[in-house]
């Protein structure tokens, strides 16, 4: 599990790009036109995968205590 701090008015571009970097090599597998961002009952979530569509990770977004937020990047597991 990682995390990511980023300030409240951070827009999802900024954001994609800091999970892609929090990711590592792992990034490189991750598609753009495969993944998506959506909004929950509890705020915003995104799913990275694979160009075929396979679950790379999840990634949820909490409020942090320096009035910004908090994402959570899961990594799924690999079969």
């Amino acid at each position: 599990m990682m995390h990511i701090d980023i300030h409240k008015d951070a827009k999802l571009d900024e954001i994609w790009k800091m999970i892609l970097g929090k990711l590592g090599n792992k990034a490189s597998e991750i598609s753009s036109n495969s993944s998506s961002f959506y909004k929950t009952q509890d705020g915003i979530e995104c799913s990275l995968r694979k160009l075929n569509g396979d679950l790379v990770a999840i990634c949820y977004r909490e409020n942090n205590r320096i009035n910004g937020y908090r994402w959570t990047i899961e990594i799924c597991n690999e079969n």
